[in-house]
């Protein structure tokens, strides 16, 4: 991603990703996501739905542990963008982690199995991980629901993680997955 957008975008993640508000980011928010988007599904923590989308998530903070410099087991919004800034979070390896996320996300939400999800459902993704204006959900829905037939697949879905976290303009699917307007 390029100037502006790039660094709006990693803003917007670390807001998301720092679920308690701390200012920081920790294993403890990433877990607390993947339960929260069970729990907005009715699924426990034992699940193998919820178990298998923790564990794609202590994949991404595996990766992003590294940008703690001063290894106080917390990613700092400063840590966070300087670690983006040089590249360090910049790698199509964190990508394809994230879009492991994603995928799990989708499973979880499609409680149905018709390989769609619904605005309610997508919405719910959203709820859980604690983006609580549901405006962002919607507007990333409508953005995603390109066909206007009200419902999102799997590829379209993965395809606009991608486009938040490599997009270079505002133009690529999902370059403003978490924008409010």
């Amino acid at each position: 991603m390029s100037g502006d957008l790039r660094m709006d975008n990693v803003d917007r993640a670390f807001a998301v990703f720092d679920v308690d508000g701390d200012g920081g980011i920790s294993w403890e928010d990433f877990s607390a996501a993947a339960r929260g988007v069970g729990r907005e599904f009715g699924l426990g923590v034992e699940s193998s739905e919820v178990r298998a989308l923790v564990g794609a998530y202590r994949a991404v903070w595996g990766y992003i542990v590294g940008a703690d410099l001063d290894a106080d087991g917390s990613v700092s919004r400063a840590e966070f963008r300087g670690a983006h800034e040089s590249g360090r979070l910049s790698t199509g390896e964190l990508v394809e982690k994230w879009l492991v996320v994603a995928g799990r996300n989708f499973e979880v939400a499609d409680r149905d199995g018709d390989g769609f999800l619904d605005g309610s459902e997508f919405a719910g993704i959203y709820r859980g991980s604690g983006v609580t204006d549901p405006q962002v959900a919607a507007i990333a829905f409508a953005g995603m629901d390109v066909d206007g037939n009200g419902r999102v697949d799997r590829a379209e879905f993965l395809t606009n993680v991608r486009g938040f976290f490599t997009a270079e303009d505002g133009s690529v699917k999902g370059a403003r997955m978490l924008s409010e307007g």
